[in-house]
């Protein structure tokens, strides 16, 4: 769960008026200016652009084809059982409430993220019978040297104040080929609902989904999972297109294809620079509660058209 550009149209004011929509928009603003500037430091000094660009701090993931398949119906299966099972016992109450839509984002959402976390922590126990059966160890995967909280932290806020100014050009780019093309341009239908959610305590349950669950889940799914098991196999460029692709046309939206397409590729490029999925989970995070604050200001209907 990734949000793309807020919906001009849909979102209602939700914090304090005009002096918070400026702060917020100054803020912004800043995010926007710091991004530039430290994406030109990058790209200008050569051991920075060596660090960001050509390491490769990956460990090792001895895992094969048939294995790994087993990973993703593990995860997709307990993801959709556990939707399934919310739907059946609290579609019906959920159906009735006035902030439905907000609760069926909350509770299925919840369900889903939560199940394919478990299916996750079954992944090692599956594959350990499996190999048993074949009468084969189950190969270990070298230690991992653990990054600091502290640089964990620094390089998630970098990398998100990076990315920020490259994916609001992108997606004006983008946003104006789909209008030459006659696509529709329209934001993802999850904006709109946290917009217009008035319970706190359902907004609160939204934020922890697509701020905490959401991008745990994914940055499993597409940069521990799937991109690592690509890298080792068809190299960098291949394996940055693969997942960046797929992990835009998951959240199934013309307009934020472009743009969150460039963002896995960017993710997985700090996964490989760093070697943790902490700073990965952690920018995604951020970027997701950026967004969410911006719709829940009002901010884009303060801004002229």
């Amino acid at each position: 769960m990734v949000f793309g550009r807020p919906a001009a149209k849909t979102a209602r004011r939700i914090m304090p008026a005009e002096p918070a929509q400026q702060a917020l928009a100054i803020f912004e603003l800043c995010l926007l200016a710091a991004g530039v500037l430290l994406f030109a430091w990058i790209v200008l000094h050569p051991a920075a652009r060596r660090r960001w660009f050509g390491t490769n701090a990956l460990r090792t993931w001895e895992v094969s084809g048939p294995e790994f398949a087993l990973l993703g119906v593990l995860v997709f299966l307990c993801g959709f059982l556990g939707q399934a099972a919310a739907q059946t016992l609290l579609g019906a109450w959920i159906s009735r409430q006035p902030d439905r839509d907000g609760l069926q984002l909350f509770a299925y959402g919840a369900a889903f993220h939560g199940g394919a976390l478990l299916g996750w922590r079954l992944f090692p126990v599956c594959r350990r019978r499996w190999l048993a059966d074949y009468g084969a160890p189950l190969p270990a995967d070298p230690p991992a040297a653990a990054l600091p909280a502290g640089r964990v932290a620094r390089y998630a806020a970098g990398s998100l104040v990076v990315a920020l100014p490259l994916l609001g050009l992108i997606s004006l780019g983008w946003t104006s080929l789909l209008r030459e093309a006659g696509l529709p341009d329209e934001p993802q239908d999850l904006i709109g609902i946290f917009a217009n959610t008035r319970s706190a305590a359902v907004i609160a349950g939204m934020f922890v989904v697509a701020c905490v669950i959401a991008p745990l889940n994914e940055e499993l799914i597409f940069r521990a999972g799937l991109y690592r098991f690509c890298r080792q196999r068809l190299g960098r460029a291949a394996s940055l297109l693969v997942s960046g692709t797929l992990f835009g046309a998951l959240h199934a939206n013309w307009a934020g294809f472009l743009p969150l397409a460039a963002l896995g590729m960017g993710l997985a490029l700090v996964y490989e620079a760093t070697g943790s999925i902490r700073v990965p989970v952690l920018v995604h995070a951020l970027f997701n509660l950026n967004t969410v604050l911006v719709v829940l200001s009002g901010l884009p209907q303060a801004l002229p058209p």
